[in-house]
């Protein structure tokens, strides 16, 4: 668990990277809840400086780099300041899909910069498991704006509480 997620483009060049995390819930109506609350945490882009720890600033802007206060929708761009450097990604796809005979459902963001580099984050639910994971493609760079230590985190923080029962 995951399953690749349809949102996460080919790898065609630059650097491949994957990071997940999952837990394990106490009950299907636990995981249902978790899975909401970790999709909430996503979309609260302004939030995952809590996540990640110091030295970097995320902001949620719209397209004239005027600072949102809300939920991240599709079209709208996540300015990433690290020492020393500034980088703004567009927030190119959001989509949940529920596959109910399997008892799973998913929610993706995926996330592109103008060099083609995409970073893709996909909750996942499957019965009483819940999973977090990061997918890097096409990035000549290897962070898209974050070190690897720093998407873990992300990626963790998510899933909340939730990952200490894992």
């Amino acid at each position: 668990m995951p399953q690749s997620h349809y949102l996460v483009p080919d790898q065609s060049q630059g650097f491949e990277k994957n990071i997940e995390h999952s837990a394990l819930l106490d009950t299907t109506d636990d995981a249902e809840d978790s899975f909401v609350g970790a999709k909430e945490r996503l979309l609260d882009v302004n939030n995952w400086n809590s996540y990640i720890g110091g030295g970097i600033s995320l902001q949620l802007t719209d397209i004239h780099d005027k600072v949102l206060h809300r939920k991240a929708h599709k079209g709208d761009r996540i300015k990433i300041a690290t020492v020393p450097a500034l980088h703004l990604v567009l927030v190119e796809a959001i989509e949940y899909d529920d596959y109910p005979d399997e008892g799973r459902e998913t929610f993706a963001v995926r996330l592109k910069q103008d060099d083609g580099a995409t970073a893709t984050i996909v909750i996942e639910r499957t019965h009483k498991s819940l999973a977090a994971s990061f997918h890097g493609r096409n990035d000549a760079t290897l962070s898209i704006g974050l070190t690897d230590e720093q998407w873990g985190s992300l990626v963790k923080g998510l899933l909340g509480d939730f990952l200490q029962r894992s």
